[in-house]
């Protein structure tokens, strides 16, 4: 065996992590941070090689936390990241209880299956920003106060304002007739005051009486 032979036998004993051209070119890929891509790497390098522990790769979200430097929830956010584009298929969730301690376990889907025999799926180069996870809405826990009604784009408010009247009660009368002759109470209830043409009309008897009376005494001293 030649010595160039020996050496390219041994190079190819060495562990390494291969990034093909056609994975980095896919939007999946594109789309990722450089968290998510560090992840993916780091998972990627426990991968033994064909026919070894694809699909029992372990990796936990305390490990990347503790490994990048972040918190557990970025941590998560990014590992949830790399399955919503297909990259990482979660085979066997981790628990830290105290009975059972393991990480979870994940399939790469560049390769094959080593469980099952299953094929490379390469779910992420069918991933696109259309077919996304949609982001649910935010919905305000403040129920907003405003007016109803438009005008010119601006609401308004239908009610009409109310307006409180500063100053001392009016207190109700029991004389007949007010101050301002506007109307006439009697016994704490209003009454309508009467018009000129009713005062005329109630003391033109008395005028005619007293007149009449007049006449007559006129007469009665001239027959005298």
């Amino acid at each position: 065996m030649s010595r160039s032979a020996a050496r390219r036998s041994k190079t190819k004993m060495l562990r390494h992590v291969r990034l093909y051209h056609y994975l980095m070119q896919t939007e999946a890929w594109q789309s990722l941070g450089a968290l998510e891509r560090s992840i993916y790497v780091e998972i990627a390098s426990r991968y033994a090689g064909d026919g070894s522990n694809n699909g029992s790769i372990g990796y936990s979200i305390r490990e990347a936390a503790s490994t990048f430097r972040v918190g557990k929830s970025t941590a998560a956010r990014a590992l949830q990241a790399l399955q919503d584009r297909g990259f990482v298929v979660a085979r066997k969730k981790g628990a830290f209880s105290l009975k059972n301690r393991h990480s979870t376990e994940w399939r790469l889907t560049e390769f094959g299956c080593d469980l099952t025999g299953a094929l490379p799926t390469k779910d992420f180069v069918r991933w696109s920003s259309q077919n996304q996870k949609p982001v649910p809405p935010e919905t305000p826990t403040v129920p907003v106060m405003g007016p109803t009604g438009t005008c010119n784009g601006t609401k308004h408010s239908q009610r009409a304002p109310t307006v409180s009247l500063v100053g001392p009660p009016r207190a109700e009368s029991s004389i007949l007739g007010t101050s301002d002759g506007t109307h006439i109470g009697y016994q704490g209830v209003e009454q309508p005051s009467m018009t000129n043409r009713e005062r005329s009309a109630k003391c033109a008897p008395k005028v005619r009486c007293s007149e009449r009376a007049a006449r007559e005494g006129d007469q009665d001293a001239a027959t005298a």
